[in-house]
This record gives C-alpha cells, structure tokens and sequence, in this order.
C-alpha cells in the first residue's frame, strides 16, 4: 500500500472506531457506571447546563463572553486616560 493510501486507511478506520464508541459503547459504559449515572441526576435535579462549559453556542457562555469583553474595553480605556494624564 502506497503512504497516501494508508493514510486514508487509517483516517477511515479511526473514524469507524469513534463513530461505535459514541454510539454504542459509551452508552453502555453509561449504564454500567453508578458515578456517572449519579452526576447527571445531580445535575438534573440543580439545572445545571455542563454544556456552557463547553461549548460556545450556549447563550450563557455568550452573555459571559460579552461582559468579558466590554470589561476588557472599559479597563483599556481606564488605562489610556491615566496615562494621558500622566503625560501632561
């Protein structure tokens, strides 16, 4: 086999091994797992969203991205007026 088809080969063979791991043992894994089971209830039971952890298209982790960002702003500001005023 050539490099390049080996490549592909093993591209190929490692996205089948993920695809039936998240698919159909993880699942299993899950079930077989108390900790996990409990972790999830917990954070049923207090609403929590593990995902805004996580991932970037939770509303929440926009919102805190954004006050983030306008603090950042505000501070740069601060910080060039007593400069400024340093200077003068």
């Amino acid at each position: 086999m050539t490099s390049r088809t080996s490549s592909w080969f093993r591209l190929i063979t490692l996205s089948g091994i993920f695809f039936l791991f998240f698919t159909y043992l993880s699942p299993i894994l899950f079930s077989l797992v108390p900790a996990w089971q409990r972790f999830v209830a917990v954070q049923d039971e207090i609403g929590v969203a593990s995902g805004a952890l996580y991932y970037t298209d939770v509303a929440v982790t926009q919102d805190a991205e954004a006050h983030v960002r306008e603090a950042v702003r505000l501070g740069m500001e601060e910080r060039a007026t007593q400069r400024k005023a340093q200077t003068d």
